[in-house]
Parts: structure tokens; C-alpha cells; sequence
């Protein structure tokens, strides 16, 4: 009899060993609304910082802090639990001097006072292949759908001149659910949002990553008060 329960508990262990994986990946299944309802594709959005976006060394030490950071872009997918889209600009400013090039005032830091530049499209993406409430920024390789890459940045210092950095991987980070504004935060992690130093001079940290969060909404070209847009899982 011992024998015959200690089968059946082996058999129920394997059973949910192999059931869970599936549960997990179908879990994560966004949708993205706002007080118009479900956000249509080809709805512009607009991402502003909470808090301060820093890019830190790997001891989290502050290299340089923006104080004010704003994403733009455009849905271009949001059913069945993929919510997919461009990135068309990614701005940060600080409290510094305002740059001749780009015209926003630099960021500052133990770095010294500096600009970002991101290069390349970007797409930001959450589907049912990412861990529940997770999401990804990364290069566009053409669509959303087909993946996403890589990010490579440009920080421009007045102590080491240009640093061009690779993520080792696409950034990743958690969102909030509810019927509440989504917030979207970067995980300060080397798998989050670690990037290796590829080009600049020995004055350039090695390595960093990035702690930042922010809000989204959509974007109003009138300038009228944009709607916050929030995330729901579907069942």
C-alpha cells in the first residue's frame, strides 16, 4: 500500500513539474487601457520619469543623475496579450548647462556634466513569452514581434569625452496592473540593464546600469491633459 502512494505522489510531482512552466508563460498576458478605453494601435504614448533616472557604476554608486526623462512613442500591437511598441524618442536633461547640440540641460554626476544619446529604433514590448508584469526595451530588428536586441547608448562627458556603451542584454523591468497610472521600472541588475563599455577613451567607467522608473500616457500633440494608461492582465 506504502508503495502504491508513494507512485502516486511521485506521478502528481512529475504532472505539475511539467504543467507549471506552462501556467508561468501564460500567465503574463498585458493589455493597455486608458479613460477612452482600450488603447487602439497607433496611439501615440508618452513615458515621463518618476524619480531620478541615474546610470550607475555595478556598485550602484551614482555616475550621473537626469532629473527629468521623456520617452515618445507609438502602439503598434495591443491584443491577445501582446502589447508591442516604437520608441521613436528617448530624451534625458538634468540640472546642468544646457548642451548647444541638443538643447537640453546636462545630466551631472561624479562623471561630470554629460549628455545620453540612444542609438538606433527602439521597441518596448511585454507578451506571454515574458515573466508575469515583465517587460523589455531593445533594438527593433524590423518588428516588435521578431524580437528585440541589444541597446546601445552614447554618454557624452566633459571628463572623458564620448563613452558608447552595450547592453549585455535587452533592458528589462516590472510594471504595476490595476486600474491605476502604469508604472514601469528598470531593474538596476547586470541582467537588467547592465551595458559593458565598447568604445571610449580609459576615462569611461567599464561598466553601468540603469535605475530609473517611469509613467505612461498617451500623448497629446494639442497639449491638452493626456490620459495616464494603465495595465490589465487578461485571464
Amino acid at each position: 500500500m506504502a508503495k502504491k502512494i508513494l507512485i502516486f505522489y511521485v506521478s502528481v510531482l512529475a504532472f505539475a513539474s511539467l504543467a507549471l512552466p506552462a501556467i508561468a508563460s501564460a500567465s503574463n498576458k498585458p493589455t493597455l487601457t486608458d479613460a477612452g478605453g482600450h488603447v487602439k494601435v497607433g496611439a501615440k504614448i508618452w513615458g515621463t520619469n518618476i524619480g531620478n533616472a541615474i546610470f550607475t557604476d555595478t556598485a550602484k554608486n551614482a555616475l550621473v543623475t537626469a532629473t527629468t526623462a521623456h520617452l515618445t512613442g507609438e502602439v503598434t500591437r495591443n491584443d491577445s496579450g501582446f502589447v508591442e511598441g516604437t520608441i521613436s524618442t528617448f530624451d534625458f536633461s538634468g540640472t546642468g548647462s544646457v548642451h548647444a547640440d541638443n538643447g537640453l540641460a546636462e545630466l551631472t554626476g561624479s562623471f561630470g556634466n554629460a549628455y545620453v544619446t540612444v542609438e538606433g529604433k527602439l521597441c518596448i514590448r511585454s507578451t506571454p513569452a515574458n515573466a508575469t508584469d515583465e517587460f523589455e526595451v531593445g533594438t527593433d530588428k524590423g518588428k516588435c514581434s521578431e524580437g528585440v536586441g541589444k541597446v546601445e547608448f552614447i554618454i557624452g562627458s566633459t571628463t572623458a569625452g564620448e563613452c558608447t556603451y552595450e547592453t549585455t542584454n535587452p533592458v528589462t523591468g516590472d510594471f504595476t496592473t490595476g486600474g491605476a497610472q502604469a508604472e514601469l521600472t528598470v531593474r538596476n541588475t547586470q541582467a537588467g540593464s547592465g551595458a559593458k563599455l565598447i568604445k571610449g577613451s580609459f576615462l569611461c567607467p567599464s561598466s553601468g546600469m540603469l535605475s530609473m522608473k517611469f509613467g505612461l500616457e498617451t500623448d497629446t500633440a494639442s497639449g491638452s491633459t493626456a490620459d495616464p494608461i494603465w495595465i490589465d492582465l487578461l485571464p
